[in-house]
This record gives C-alpha cells, structure tokens and sequence, in this order.
C-alpha cells in the first residue's frame, strides 16, 4: 500500500509560499482531459506499458528461459544496458535486497527467497554495466569466469551503440576462450529489427523481445528488467500484480475520488507554472531505494525535459543528504519542491541501548528506524516553517507487490503531468540529437551523408578557440 501527504505543500501549511486545494482541483478538467488522451493512445496501442503487466506469456516466457539457461552450468549474468533497459533491474535487485535483508546478499537466492514466493532457486551473481566506462568493464571481466557467464545484452532498438560496441568486445573474448560461445548469449530486444535481433535470429541465439510500443523508460514492466529480477529471486508475478492493481485502482476513480496521483501530477505541475519551482527533488529515506530516486529521475526527466518545460529531477537520500544538501534546500534559492519517498517498515530494526551516558537517555530503548523517521518528521517541520514546499509517499513494506503498485504510479502520473505541460511524454529528441553526432565523431559514413547541416555545426565547434594557459 502507498500513502500520500501533500500537507506541507499547501498554503494552509507554509503560508504564501504554498498552492491551496482550490488551485489544485481546478485543473480537474484538464486531468480528465490528460487521462482521455492517455486512453486513446493505449487503446490505438501507441503506448503499451499499460497491457504489458497484464501479457502472461511474457512471464511465461522469462521463466522458461531463464530455467533452461540456468540449467547449464552459469553462475553470473552480466547485464549490459543504457539508460531504461538497465536503471529498472537495478532499481529492483537494490529493493531485493531490503525485501530479504534477512539472508539475502549479493544476488544468491535463499531459501527466504522461496518462502516469499520466488522460484528461481540456483545462485546467481548478477552484474550490470550501465555505462561504457573501459577501466570498469575490464575490472568486471577479470572477476568473472567467462565459461560460466551468461552475458545478456539489453537493447530496446538493438542497435544502441554502446550495448552493440560491448558485444563486439565481449564476441572476442569469448570467441577465443569457449568453443560454442554463442550460448552464452542473451538478447533483449525489439522482436523484429535491429542488429542484435537479425544476429540472433541467424546465429540462433536466445533472445527475448521488447515491444516496439514500450520506450525504454517504461520497460521496467517488460523482459528487459523481468528477466535479470526473476534470476535474482524477485518474484516478478506479484510484482506486475501490484502494477495491474494499481493501474485498475486509479484508472476506475474519478481523478479525484480517492486518486492522490492526479493530485500529485497537479502539485508539481502547479508548483512549476504558478511558483517557479523549476527543481524537484526525490528525496529516498533508504537505502534500499536509493536505485529508485535514479530510475524515477530518467522516467521523469526523458519523458518531460522538452520545448523549454519540466522541472529538473535530482535525486537525494536521507538522512545521507541532510548533511550534505539540506543546507541549500532550507535556505538558498526558492525554486524547489521536495518529494520524499520512505518506508514504514523497515523489516529489520535495532534497539539504542545508551544505559549510562546521561546525556543521551532520551536514545534508550528507542528503534533506530524511529530515528529515521524523526529525522524526516524534523525535516518536514523546518522546511514548512521556512515555506518550503514538500510532499511525502510512504510504502508500507518493502515487498513487489508494493514495488509494483510504486512502479505503476509513477509511470501514470509522469504521462499526466506531460499532458497537463502539453508535451509528448513518450518521445526523446533530444537524447537522439545527441546520437546521431557521436555517430558522426565515430565515422559512420550514412550519417554523414544524411547530416550536413549537424556536421556543418561539428566542424564549426571543432574550430572555435579555447581557454588556453
């Protein structure tokens, strides 16, 4: 279950500095209108991560795969993906973690992993590169045994150059060490174009398939994140049956009735336009969802960061960061909002026994999870009374179904705010741009030839002069 609390986000909290709830239920007829076009472009099937979590072959199919896999002798899965097809595998192999933080670590799979329901049993050591950084690859290589590893490439055009430059260094390695090499493959990718898939489609390696309707921000809910998430132990049904409840819950309620998350889309969008609040923070009081303050910043930032509009996402962690950044957020620039994310139950706790230093009795025999939670309570406080605005969702427990259902929430309530920007939450153009002159500093020939104008800019910058000393 998730819990909303948009109190000190209201003027009746932190006086002129806050919205109030006539602001926010004015735009009700622009969240219907939002939540109208999102129907339509789901029901024209323009954007699918909607149906994904209810497509049961999907899961069927990671399972089987995976089990036939790991029937061999692999002992790690190396994942490489950029951006969306690596940032929602790992946002949920952290959450593992605190899910069984009784026994779990380091990607081995338990016997509490079977009692909660996961039934991948064999022990797996999962590593991801989310970056093409040499130095850290090569430290990666040297601590694996390559014969044992099954190296799963994670592409939603399979043609990402990074993903694609890595295969080509991993296919020598391996090309030179294990005789049938292409069996240690994995492909995740578009189902029916693109260079990875034509390459396992001729040489007869496995691959799973991305649909071509879900952008990679939005393929926690496909076999890119399900597949690494079920080998570690996650039990990925119960997670997409915490997306789908959640979907159901909100999608048959008045934007309204009940439906914090349109008020939530409402409050950034409100706090943006009206009060200039152009920074949002997504502030994790734990740990375990340090990984999803950074999954939750590209969904938001990729899908909102166009035509001069969005506020910029940064990610934070308490109480870390209350000695790092809370300076700056209680009294430099009055251009934030602060979204905190916290648990209510943290699964494990620890009782302050300080029995004879008087000057800390007030700690005796309280839980250190209340230290935690008092020190968010503090936060809040000091902010309001500084008129800084601040919001908080709570997740009772940290288990998939929740993750599911916190999932779910923000890739419905990312896509509203767009709407309500009136900007196109599903497309990247920047982020393209961006490719198409790394394709030109790397020579690929048929962009030079389609890009005049892009080189004309390349060669320009080249040539313009630099600081010198």
């Amino acid at each position: 279950m998730i819990e909303f609390s948009f109190k000190y986000a209201l003027e009746s909290a932190i006086g002129e500095n806050g919205i109030s709830i006539a602001e926010i239920h004015s735009l009700e007829n622009d969240l219907v209108q939002a939540r109208r076009n999102l129907n339509e472009l789901r029901r024209n099937k323009d954007i699918g991560f909607y149906d994904e979590i209810s497509d049961i072959e999907i899961v069927k199919t990671v399972k089987e795969t995976a089990d036939r896999l790991f029937s061999k002798d692999f002992n790690t899965l190396y994942i490489f993906g950029m951006g969306g097809s690596s940032l929602g595998a790992i946002f949920l192999k952290e959450a593992l973690d605190g899910i069984f933080c009784d026994n779990y670590s380091n990607g081995n799979i338990n016997e509490n992993v079977k009692k909660n329901g996961g039934v991948f049993h064999k022990k797996v050591n999962v590593i991801f590169s989310e970056n093409i950084d040499p130095g850290y690859i090569y430290k990666n290589m040297e601590n694996v045994d390559i014969k044992k590893t099954l190296f799963c490439f994670v592409s939603k055009s399979a043609d990402t150059i990074e993903v694609v430059s890595q295969f080509f260094i991993v296919k020598e390695m391996l090309e030179n060490t294990v005789k049938n090499y292409k069996d240690n493959f994995l492909f995740i990718t578009d189902k029916k174009s693109g260079f990875l898939r034509r390459y396992a489609d001729e040489n007869n390696i496995s691959a799973l398939d991305i649909a071509k309707n879900v952008g990679g921000r939005y393929s926690i809910v496909t076999a890119g994140t399900l597949f690494p998430a079920y080998v570690m132990g996650f039990d990925i049904d119960k997670f997409l049956h915490g997306a789908i409840s959640y979907r159901d819950n909100i999608l048959n309620k008045g934007v309204f009735e009940n439906n914090p998350v349109y008020s939530l889309a409402a409050i950034i969008y409100l706090y943006y336009k009206r009060k200039k609040r152009n920074i949002f923070v997504i502030n994790a009081y734990s740990d375990y969802l340090r990984e999803f303050s950074r999954w939750f910043r590209q969904l938001f930032a990729e899908s909102l960061g166009k035509n001069l509009t969005s506020p910029t996402p940064v990610p934070a962690i308490g109480a870390t960061d209350q000695h790092s950044q809370l300076q700056l957020y209680m009294q430099g620039p009055q251009d934030k909002l602060i979204g905190f994310f916290c648990l209510k139950n943290f699964r494990k706790d620890y009782t302050i026994n300080s029995s004879g230093f008087k000057e800390y009795d007030y700690l005796n025999g309280k839980k250190l999870s209340e230290l935690l939670l008092n020190e968010l309570k503090g936060v809040e406080l000091a902010l309001a009374i500084e008129g800084r605005p601040s919001f908080k969702v709570t997740i009772d427990k940290m288990d998939e179904f929740t993750l599911g259902e916190l999932s779910f929430m923000c890739m419905e309530m990312v896509p509203v705010l767009g709407m309500l920007l009136k900007i196109n939450p599903f497309d990247q153009p920047g982020v393209e741009k961006g490719k198409k002159f790394a394709y030109l500093l790397m020579g690929r020939k048929e962009e030079s030839s389609s890009l005049s104008k892009e080189l004309e800019e390349l060669n320009r910058l080249n040539n313009m002069p630099d600081l010198t000393y």
